[in-house]
């Protein structure tokens, strides 16, 4: 294929009106994510916390990893009086948002000198809010897509988050530097209301099931008749939420688990992405002990990688369409161990911006084209149209807990063993994905 020809079909892949409407749900769930993770890690370490500390604020991320508990609520129920104005998922969508301006608020009057356990409360409430809206826009990402666009759908929703987490980075940094971080995060509060035009303008997914008139597979109905002649099915609430539980949570578990190699494609979303989480929570922590300002991090961290982690995340789904799966998920991932190496140097010459710029292109780059195919992944594998949006939440609470335990000892690593040592062992958290993946490859290659 010429290179003409090679642009003509990359642009008409990302301009179809079904991949590009995704821009906007990645650009909605960007906004609010980091704004509890790395920028408040920054807060943190402004005002002198440990990095010990920092790892271990991690667990106030747990409402968002939990979110696969009443994702199947969000899916089946409408919110009292809105769903029934605007539709179900935009409903549940924008109530998530209010929530997220009320938790930013709170965050904004607190301060981690004075009033730590109020920063907590309410960090905790916007990462429960955050959960919500993911679990309420995930039906968008997958409306009318198709199994050969799961790449450049992936690709344009990475795209809309980067742009979304860009946004909400750069803008409270640049606050922060001259305002403050308590009036960075007042202005981010206020921004999460620029998401609610979005949503608002989207079409909601259609929805094929209801409270009242629900598809109950046979195995829930089997399941259900040990329960009818117990003393609680006279309560109808308890059975309704008995019925909920099983159609919601234990189905789509026995559904996938039905799948062939199952146990390895969980031990691929869980361990895929480590080396990268861990490198993602100290990288502003060292930056910072590198001797750079927010000013600089801001400048070249925020715009410049982000820039960088764009052109990687469309570049990689569009390869995931040329060039299969598995074999971009594997061959992105050593690309991304090896950009460990530019933090090596950047630990040993210390404050430069040509090292720093360098360092920032390599990691963000090639972590936008492995991120990219981690989410087409995950859409490989949500694949029943009755269960997605439970599968996916479930998925990624194993994914999340992962991260979260990588998150909360990231610290301790890097006070163990010094900056140098840190990033010579981070490449080697991805050997046991990539040798699952091969192993995946091969059994794929042998069909």
């Amino acid at each position: 294929m010429s290179t003409k020809a090679l642009l003509d079909d990359f642009l008409k892949t990302y301009c179809n009106p079904i991949v590009s409407s995704k821009f906007f749900i990645g650009f909605s769930c960007g906004v609010p994510f980091l704004l509890t993770l790395t920028i408040l890690d920054l807060w943190l370490k402004e005002c002198g916390v440990s990095n010990t500390v920092i790892g271990l604020f991690t667990l106030l991320h747990w409402p968002f990893t939990l979110k696969f508990l009443w994702a199947p609520f969000i899916e089946r129920y409408d919110f009292p009086f809105l769903s029934r104005k605007i539709g179900r998922l935009r409903g549940w969508a924008i109530v998530s948002q209010l929530a997220l301006f009320c938790g930013l608020l709170g965050m904004a009057s607190s301060s981690p000198n004075t009033s730590l356990i109020k920063l907590m409360v309410f960090a905790s409430l916007v990462a429960f809010a955050d959960g919500c809206q993911d679990i309420s826009l995930y039906a968008y990402h997958m409306d009318r897509a198709k199994k050969n666009m799961f790449g450049p759908i992936a690709g344009i929703y990475i795209f809309g988050y980067k742009v979304g987490v860009f946004f909400s980075k750069s803008v409270a940094l640049y606050l922060a530097y001259y305002f403050g971080w308590n009036s960075a995060y007042a202005v981010m509060a206020f921004s999460v209301l620029l998401c609610t035009t979005f949503i608002l303008c989207i079409k909601e997914p259609k929805i094929n099931n209801t409270a009242k008139s629900l598809a109950i597979s046979d195995d829930i109905d089997n399941m259900m008749k040990s329960y009818e002649n117990s003393e609680n099915s006279k309560f109808e609430f308890i059975r309704l939420l008995k019925k909920t539980i099983l159609e919601c949570l234990v189905c789509p578990c026995k559904i996938f688990m039905k799948r062939e190699n199952w146990t390895s494609l969980i031990a691929v979303v869980v361990l895929f992405k480590v080396g990268y989480i861990i490198t993602q929570k100290m990288a502003k922590p060292f930056y910072v002990d590198m001797g750079f300002s927010l000013l600089e991090i801001a400048n070249v961290v925020q715009v410049f990688g982000t820039i960088a982690a764009l052109l990687g995340g469309v570049i990689g789904g569009y390869l995931v369409k040329k060039r299969g799966l598995y074999n971009v998920m594997f061959y992105t991932a050593i690309a991304h161990a090896l950009s460990c190496l530019a933090y090596i140097a950047l630990s040993k010459i210390g404050h430069n911006m040509i090292a720093l710029y360098v360092t920032v292109f390599t990691e963000n780059i090639t972590e936008g084209a492995m991120g990219t195919s981690f989410l087409a992944f995950l859409y490989s594998l949500c694949d029943d149209n009755k269960y997605r949006s439970t599968q996916y939440a479930l998925l990624w609470a194993f994914y999340d807990f992962g991260g979260m335990f990588c998150r909360t000892i990231s610290g301790a690593i890097a006070d163990t063993l010094g900056w140098t040592n840190f990033f010579l062992f981070v490449p080697l958290t991805f050997i046991p994905s990539l040798m699952i993946l091969h192993r995946l490859m091969n059994r794929q290659n042998d069909r």
